[in-house]
């Protein structure tokens, strides 16, 4: 039985390439990615137009995760970029591919995962190599 259909992505009309339900407790709100880069906060009870939309990536967006606990969602794209966004729509971080001998190794993402307890970020890429990332006040294990 269905309980909601909804057409978020309409203005760019490509495919949804991640969807989650919010974090939280309020389990009639959804997040969802379109490949053309948007991401769309939507309640389901209200089911004219998201309250709240992210132009992440011009295009080429490829994974998004919703923290389980933590008011945070990461998205990433096929042009080796992850950027991480609050819930309110504010970017919080970039991670991207710096080519210098030093730099981290990052390819073109094809999955996200946040860790459901911590603060940590696992990032499947197209290369085969899988990174987990935390943020600068996580201390290393």
């Amino acid at each position: 039985m269905v309980v909601c259909e909804l057409r978020p992505h309409t203005q760019r009309v490509e495919k949804v390439v991640g969807i989650s339900f919010q974090p939280g407790l309020d389990p009639g709100k959804i997040v969802s990615a379109s490949q053309a880069g948007d991401i769309q906060f939507l309640d389901i009870r209200n089911q004219t137009d998201a309250y709240l939309t992210i132009d992440a990536h011009r295009g080429s967006l490829t994974a998004l995760a919703v923290h389980r606990h933590a008011p945070i969602i990461a998205s990433g794209s096929a042009k080796q970029i992850i950027k991480v966004f609050s819930l309110e729509g504010d970017q919080l971080g970039c991670i991207r591919y710096y080519p210098t001998l030093m730099a981290q190794k990052i390819g073109s993402v094809s999955c996200l995962s946040f860790h459901p307890y911590q603060v940590l970020l696992a990032a499947g890429d197209a290369d085969a190599c899988v990174s987990i990332y935390a943020d600068e006040n996580t201390q290393a294990r």
